[in-house]
């Protein structure tokens, strides 16, 4: 539509001009002594306007002259900047593909721009680290941290790679440096924490722990698994210095003293501590709102704590959870220290008889030995035996017939 229009305008024009020109007839003279030229003013007009576009062109020709070696340097920067772009993107692409060698060999083509040097650097850095040329892969980054304008890159690419070789000072000191520069990154606090789970520094990573689970960057389940493992082993480390256990047990979040697994590390810091009121403390705090079966054989293992306490109580948790096993043997081992021999024998046959597990039949044979009922303790001892972990029954042959005790057995098997 607008071609037409410019068209329809430029006719008109040219039509009008015509009809002007037409009824003109005044004449133009140009003297040059002696000479003297007449000619008319539409040929006037005409010469002006093929002079003036001559000269338009000659001008336009000899700047287009002068500009041609920039032009041409354009040029080339132009193809070397495209041919950069194109092998840093099949660069990327080799390295998403897995073809690590050829992946860094494109990321080199692309060092010809310095715009894109950094990054083609870093993927080449990447790409090497998959092949396992660990020298390579330094000299690229080391090569990348020079470049301008990359140097958060370079140096989560440095943590990440480091906590993948296992090096997790190398890992911790790059994201120092990098939450020195800014603000905490949620990627960065990731790589952290595995380098400091790596580095078995727990106070750092339950630190990093936090400050991702505020930020919800990591499923509730990984928290959970990871908060057990730290303080598992924080509580282990201390569990010799009755004060640190107490002052890391004050640290513990309150949400985080209700996770079963934390609870019964705490417990069991206390008590091998000699702190055992305490740790009988915690794990009636926890049983009171809810069943844990480790908790409740810790508790009935916590001597220091007068027997009659613990067993006041535990009959207390099975009025409220039932005859679960593990409380009725803990119930057992309670009347045992009380040397209610009778009682004692009543629960741990019940919880024999609900799950005939290992340490049911031990404490079995073991208060029938106390009896004197060596019968029925050496009974109990080889049911503790095949309840066992790997016991196997012995397999009964094809015909299902057994050997008899008289019967010899066969002098070789072919």
């Amino acid at each position: 539509m607008r071609r037409v229009i410019w068209s329809m305008l430029i006719v008109s024009a040219a039509v009008g001009l015509a009809m002007l020109m037409r009824f003109n007839h005044g004449n133009v003279a140009v003297l040059w002594p002696p000479y003297r030229i007449d000619f008319s003013v539409n040929l006037a007009v005409l010469v002006l306007a093929i002079a003036f576009l001559v000269f338009h062109l000659l001008l336009a020709t000899f700047s287009n002259a002068l500009n041609l070696p920039a032009r041409v340097r354009e040029y080339r920067e132009r193809r070397r900047r495209e041919s950069a772009l194109a092998g840093l993107r099949d660069s990327l692409l080799a390295l998403f593909e897995g073809r690590f060698g050829r992946a860094e060999r494109l990321a080199q083509s692309a060092l010809g721009d310095r715009s894109l040097a950094g990054v083609a650097s870093l993927v080449a850095a990447r790409a090497a680290h998959r092949m396992r040329e660990t020298e390579r892969r330094d000299r690229w980054l080391e090569a990348a941290g020079e470049e301008p304008g990359i140097a958060n890159a370079q140096l989560m690419t440095t943590a990440e790679l480091a906590v993948e070789d296992h090096r997790p000072s190398d890992a911790v000191a790059a994201i120092g440096k990098l939450q020195a520069g800014g603000p905490r990154h949620i990627h960065g606090l990731r790589i952290a924490l595995r380098a400091h789970e790596q580095a078995g520094n727990w106070e750092a990573a339950i630190q990093a722990l936090r400050q991702l689970e505020k930020r919800d960057a990591l499923h509730p389940a990984a928290i959970r698994g990871l908060k057990i493992r730290a303080y598992r082993a924080l509580f282990a480390a201390r569990r010799d210095d009755a004060a640190a256990v107490q002052a890391l047990y004050a640290s513990v979040a309150p949400a985080d003293r209700g996770i079963d697994e934390i609870a019964e590390a705490a417990a069991q810091a206390f008590a091998a501590a000699g702190r055992a009121e305490q740790a009988a403390r915690i794990v009636e705090e926890a049983l009171e709102t809810r069943f844990v079966v480790s908790l409740v054989s810790l508790y009935a293992r916590l001597d220091v704590v007068p027997a009659r306490e613990r067993l006041r109580r535990a009959e207390a948790w099975r009025g409220r959870y039932g005859d679960e096993p593990v409380l009725l043997r803990a119930v057992g081992r309670l009347c045992a220290a009380q040397e209610l021999w009778g009682k004692a024998e009543e629960f741990l046959l019940h919880a024999a008889r609900l799950a005939p597990e290992r340490e049911t039949q031990l404490m079995l044979a073991q208060l029938y030995e106390r009896l004197g009922r060596d019968r029925e303790a050496n009974e109990r001892y080889r049911l503790a035996a095949l309840a066992g972990p790997g016991a196997l029954p012995l397999p009964v042959a094809a015909g299902g017939a057994a050997l008899s005790r008289d019967a010899a057995p066969p002098s070789s098997v072919r």
